[in-house]
């Protein structure tokens, strides 16, 4: 069985249904991902590092119900020491690529790190992909793991997976 990683943006689409405007046609992509997956024998991890992003928004009372949720859905991986072996290396390879994005104003250093932390995670747990609509965590990841763009749904389900 496989093991693929979402990045924070396909859970905020596919999990809580949330875009901003212009992205609403991600949600359905999205959940159409989680669902291919799963019907595919995929087993889906989601970094720890996505889970604190996606609870900063969130009332610290729901923090729980939220994380036992994620758990119930998902592989939650951590931050561990092979995980932070692999973010040093990520770090100190893609120095270029950080400086590039940092200095065009395409992504923050904080960005970064965390992009960072997210494919070490993926690497560390052995997934084989990392689905991401991110442009600055495709450039870290590069050498590293496959960056996969979120498939289209295909025409002939699409009205199907729509009402459904």
């Amino acid at each position: 069985m496989s093991l693929v990683c979402f990045d924070t943006q396909v859970v905020i689409w596919g999990i809580k249904q949330q875009a901003t405007p212009g992205q609403e046609g991600m949600i359905e992509k999205a959940k159409y991902l989680i669902q291919t997956c799963t019907e595919d024998g995929k087993r889906i991890i989601i970094p720890s590092v996505v889970i604190a992003e996606l609870l900063m928004p969130i009332d610290p009372n729901s923090h729980q119900a939220f994380s036992a949720l994620m758990q119930k859905r998902f592989i939650i991986s951590t931050f561990d020491l092979k995980a932070a072996s692999y973010f040093a290396k990520v770090w100190q390879e893609r120095k270029q690529e950080r400086e590039y994005l940092i200095n065009n104003a395409l992504a923050t250093r904080a960005e970064l790190k965390a992009d960072s932390m997210i494919i070490a995670t993926a690497v560390a747990s052995g997934a084989s992909c990392i689905y991401s609509h991110d442009i600055p965590l495709r450039k870290c990841a590069t050498s590293f793991i496959e960056v996969c763009d979120i498939p289209e749904i295909p025409y002939d389900l699409q009205l199907s997976f729509i009402d459904n």
